[in-house]
């Protein structure tokens, strides 16, 4: 389970255990507020009301509840709150699923003269950021919100973006940090590029102190009369105050009545920074941006979504399906490497088709890449390959992670793509890994065909085939050992398939036997040289005990046999020959023997 889970349970078992019913007791009123900076901010800003509402209601003794973005669906379904107070965006979700209805709508204090029940969404980078001017300049950018369901802390801002030509595939990275000044702090840290936070925000802190203004730059600028904050978008109305269906008609009355008389200089208004509370606003406009962007509670089925887009955006998918080909095609060519390894290999496969569809997810190493070499939007396969974070390689360039003498390979594979010889590249390097040591990789380049290279980005697939590379190593090793051993052995050594053919046969043999090599491979042993007796007689095969090794799958020794040369001449021999088994089965045996002197039988 997720941390954010737990911690969302957590507070609906604190509820619990201080209430053995789900609803609040008669004498106990819950308000929830969304902490939108943070537990302590929200009963700070939002406690003085709960005390002022004490003093005009004393038959209620009313509590703040702080509520966690994640932490909202589950209070109210659970109806652990008899109040909330949230942003419109949420608002709109909760009345929908669990009839939800605002009573109030909150008026915010802009300054002394100005109050509004107006609010949006600022988006802004560091002042120090020189390459965002525009809205069309996020693309390729880090971009941090406030959370999926914060209207002002990210929906408002998504619509500008779409409307921009800017889709959140488009950014480098999007990260959800919760509280608005996080966000703002990200910024100012260079933690990330773009930040989106309600508008109000960059002044309050510069207000508290945590912030000069001057080290932030507002993005897509708009003014409205009578709205001094900086803003990105659209105005929409302010935060309301709402009832939970199970909470009594006669209580919200008389809390929208004690509100609506809360002046501007009371101590709660001042500390929840507004002016009081107003009739409800029309929430329409905040429903049809919900709905135009299919956010919930108006999000598209999943199966009409699909169909939608690719109609759509059917020339996106057709790139995406050929990469996918093209990676399937690179995996059964990885798998023909060593055929000793088709096991894991299959394994392997299997593994890559059950995650190939995304990308984070892939089985090999992907990343985009300059076509100098510098990576960057790389998967988490690509970090546990080469031992180093996705921070680090996002300054790092290919060529620093080869090592020396393969550096000319993996230039070659970049100028082959850069000079149009083809539209992909392939080459083996050795790669020098964070801890040090040294891993042989595969690494593919590909791109269109039709973009230009100099200003596009390459898609580099790089596998770890250090093993495969190492057991290839060790075959040919153990088969020159093999070759040497056979070529200098004394003895004739023959190899024997299932049926008694020859598979193969060291030099010794040839020279004793007299037949040349191609000569004896996949030719019957019986039939060439062991086809008579001593005496020139036929040898039935079924009488003969090599054959019976095969069939029978015990060792034989003979101290004394003859076996026919090429000329016709017999050899005296010794041999033993020994079965090969294989899965509990014989599949062939091999034959050492050398030759004897004749001792003749003493006569009687």
């Amino acid at each position: 389970m997720k941390l954010r889970h737990i911690k969302t349970w957590l507070i609906v078992c604190l509820l619990s255990l201080s209430q053995p019913i789900p609803a609040a007791s008669a004498d106990e009123v819950r308000i929830g507020v969304l902490a939108k900076r943070g537990y302590e901010k929200s009963l700070e800003k939002w406690g003085a009301t709960a005390e002022y509402l004490n003093q005009h209601l004393p038959d209620h003794r009313f509590e703040i509840v702080p509520m966690r973005f994640d932490d909202i669906q589950v209070i109210v379904k659970n109806r652990l709150v008899d109040f909330v107070i949230v942003n419109p965006g949420i608002y709109v979700d909760l009345s929908v699923k669990y009839g939800v209805t605002r009573i109030l709508t909150l008026i915010n204090e802009l300054s002394d003269d100005v109050s509004i029940t107006k609010f949006g969404s600022v988006i802004f980078t560091s002042s120090a950021n020189k390459d965002v001017k525009h809205l069309e300049d996020l693309k390729n950018q880090r971009v941090s919100a406030v959370h999926s369901t914060s209207l002002g802390g990210w929906i408002m801002a998504l619509r500008e973006l779409k409307n921009a030509g800017v889709e959140t595939w488009d950014l480098a990275s999007l990260s959800f940090l919760n509280t608005h000044d996080a966000v703002v702090n990200a910024v100012v840290d260079r933690e990330t590029d773009i930040g989106i936070v309600r508008t109000d925000t960059l002044e309050r802190m510069a207000l508290e102190g945590k912030l000069d203004l001057h080290q932030v730059h507002i993005i897509n600028p708009k003014r409205y009369n009578l709205f001094p904050y900086a803003i990105s978008t659209p105005l929409y109305p302010e935060w309301p105050f709402s009832q939970l269906q199970h909470t009594p008609q006669q209580l919200a009355r008389e809390v929208t009545i004690a509100l609506l008389k809360l002046s501007a200089s009371h101590k709660a208004a001042q500390k929840a920074q507004i002016r009081g509370w107003t009739i409800p606003e029309n929430y329409q406009p905040t429903e049809y941006l919900l709905k135009q962007l299919e956010l919930p509670p108006f999000d598209t089925p999943l199966k009409q979504r699909l169909s939608d887009s690719f109609k759509q955006y059917w020339y996106f998918y057709l790139p995406a399906t050929l990469m996918l080909l093209f990676l399937a095609f690179l995996s059964v060519r990885i798998m023909r490497l060593n055929r000793s390894l088709n096991e894991h290999k299959q394994n392997l496969l299997e593994s890559q088709k059950a995650q190939i569809a995304t990308f984070e997810q892939a089985a090999v190493g992907l990343a985009h890449i300059s076509p100098t070499g510098q990576l960057f939007n790389m998967n988490q396969r690509l970090c546990t390959i080469t031992g180093h974070t996705s921070e680090t390689l996002q300054h790092t360039n290919l060529m620093d992670l080869t090592l020396s003498e393969d550096i000319a390979l993996v230039t070659d594979a970049f100028d082959t793509l850069r000079l149009r010889k083809q539209s992909n590249a392939a080459v083996q390097f050795r790669l020098r890994c964070a801890d040090g040591t040294l891993k042989w990789c595969q690494l593919t380049l590909s791109c269109e065909a039709s973009c230009d290279i100099e200003n596009t980005y390459l898609v580099a697939v790089i596998d770890d085939i250090d093993q495969y590379k190492k057991l290839e190593e060790e075959k040919q090793t153990a088969e020159h050992q093999k070759n040497l051993i056979l070529k200098l052995a004394g003895d004739g050594v023959i190899g024997l398939d299932s049926e008694g053919r020859h598979t193969f046969v060291n030099p010794a043999a040839t020279e004793i036997l007299g037949y040349p090599i191609d000569e004896m491979v996949q030719q019957d042993s019986h039939r060439l040289w062991h086809h008579s007796h001593p005496d020139g007689s036929s040898y039935p095969e079924t009488d003969c005990p090599i054959l019976n090794v095969l069939n029978q799958g015990e060792i034989y020794h003979s101290k004394h046999d003859t076996f026919w040369r090429k000329d016709g001449s017999p050899v005296d021999v010794e041999f033993i020959c020994t079965p090969i088994h294989m899965d509990e089965e014989v599949t062939g045996a091999v034959i050492v023997f050398r030759p004897v002197d004749y001792i003749a039988q003493p006569t009687e």
